[in-house]
Parts: C-alpha cells; sequence; structure tokens
C-alpha cells in the first residue's frame, strides 16, 4: 500500500476531501471532473486488476464545483478470486487521505416492485447474504450517513430525481440470484441486491471513515417481473441510461456535504 502512495506523491493534485468508488456502467460521473489526473491500475506494480466489463480501473483525481475529489473508476469483487481484503482495498488507499466522506456506488437489482428501473437507493442498513462470514440475518447499520440521509431525500426530492431509502443486500455471485433467493431477500427486508459494495463499508465502518452508499437500480430481481432474466450486459445499458441523474444526484450529494 505504501508503494502505490509513493507513486501518487509523483503526481500534482490537491488532496481529495470526497472519495468516490464508482460502480458497474456508472463511470460516465468521471466526464464531470476538471482538472483530471488519471493514474491506471494496470500502471501500479503489484497492483490489483479490474476484470468485469464497465470497471475501467483508473484513479482519477481532479475537482468538481471546486472541491477537490478522488474516483477509483472501478473496483474488485469476492467473485474474481479476491479476498475479502483485497476487495476493500480502495478503501485502504482512501484513507491515506483522510477524506470527509467516502461514497461508495453501485448498480443493484430493485427488490420492490413500485420503484422504477434508473432510479435510485440511499442504504440506511446493509443485509449480509454472502454467508461467508455471516447468518442471512447478519445486518449492519451505516451510522455515518444516517445523519444526512433526511437531507439528501430531499435535495433528491427537490431536483426531482427518485431516491428511496432502503436496505441493501449483499451476495457473493457470481451468479445472480434466484426466484427463491429473492423472495428470502424481501422477507429479510432487502431494498436492493448486489454483488459488492459490503465488503468497502465493512472497512469504512473499521477505519471510522464516514461514507455514503447510493445504488442506481439498473434491474429487477429474478423472478420479480415475468420472464425477467438478469445478465450484466442489461445491467451496464441500464446504469448508462441513468446517467444524468445520477451525475446529478453526486454532484448534488457532494455538494451537500461540504456545506
Amino acid at each position: 500500500m505504501n508503494s502505490i502512495i509513493n507513486i501518487f506523491k509523483n503526481y500534482k493534485f490537491k488532496k481529495p476531501k470526497i472519495c468516490i468508488i464508482l460502480g458497474s456502467g456508472l463511470s460516465s460521473f468521471t466526464n464531470l471532473i476538471e482538472n483530471k489526473t488519471i493514474i491506471n491500475y494496470n500502471d501500479i506494480p503489484d497492483f490489483f486488476k479490474t476484470t468485469i466489463i464497465g470497471h475501467k480501473g483508473q484513479f482519477i483525481f481532479g475537482e468538481l464545483n471546486k472541491t477537490p475529489i478522488l474516483c477509483a473508476n472501478g473496483r474488485f469483487h469476492y467473485y474474481e478470486g479476491y479476498s475479502f481484503e483485497e476487495v476493500s482495498s480502495i478503501i485502504d488507499i482512501f484513507n491515506n487521505f483522510n477524506p470527509n466522506y467516502c461514497i461508495i456506488t453501485n448498480s443493484a437489482g430493485c427488490l420492490n416492485l413500485n420503484w422504477d428501473i434508473g432510479t435510485f437507493m440511499i442504504a440506511n442498513k446493509f443485509l449480509d447474504y454472502s454467508f461467508i462470514n455471516s447468518t442471512n440475518e447478519d445486518y449492519h447499520e451505516d451510522i455515518h450517513s444516517k445523519a444526512l440521509i433526511p437531507s439528501i431525500l430531499k435535495i433528491a426530492k427537490k431536483n426531482k430525481i427518485n431516491l428511496y431509502e432502503g436496505v441493501y443486500t449483499y451476495t457473493q455471485g457470481p451468479s445472480y440470484e434466484t426466484p427463491a433467493e429473492i423472495n428470502e431477500i424481501i422477507k429479510l427486508k432487502g431494498g436492493a441486491v448486489g454483488m459488492s459494495t459490503f465488503p468497502e463499508f465493512l472497512r469504512c465502518k473499521y477505519l471510522n471513515m464516514k461514507s455514503i452508499t447510493i445504488s442506481c437500480l439498473t434491474n429487477y430481481g429474478a423472478g420479480l417481473k415475468l420472464n425477467n432474466f438478469v445478465n450484466h450486459e442489461d445491467v451496464i445499458e441500464n446504469a448508462k441510461k441513468a446517467k444524468m441523474n445520477f451525475q446529478k444526484l453526486l454532484s448534488l450529494i457532494i455538494q451537500n456535504i461540504e456545506h
């Protein structure tokens, strides 16, 4: 980890106040960043590689409305063969800059038929349904974002962005959930489901870093709609369709944190 930070020292950029992990198909947010410094994961010796479509594999330093930020454009997943610690290594890198907040984003399956595809959910709790280190009733509350959630929901509503509040459910992957699993997760109060984010949230919690988790709802869980089959290509495509509202929402959240 120290070798990565030493590489960063070879570049000139402002210390980031906000650090962001971008989920599958959500890289368009980087178009808003000004004064960019881009460092490819592949150019960092011995660093991990992204192998999933929609995860470019770049650290991007820059500014958004004069706020210094750092984006990880691409993440790692447990199902790629990485350990829990390796999956959350990006958070360890963020921690070196002591940011005010980490914003963790993802593309996720929607478990509420009253919510439309292309809308968003802010996580107030996490349900670990991976069975890696847990039972299926292992809940974790996002205490740091709790105070910000009401104001973020209010800002989203004011700007006509559909943002809901709910429980993010973590599954191991790489296979999508079966209809039976989706029904059980719904009974356990899950609002969105995905294969990322939770290890990163846990690392933030361990390091006492403040975090906010935003899911772009890209598909309905298996079995919730007649003949709906989930595949990664559709997830990426639906995330891209939501890009304008996603960019706007993240910009508003950053502005809210700063003020």
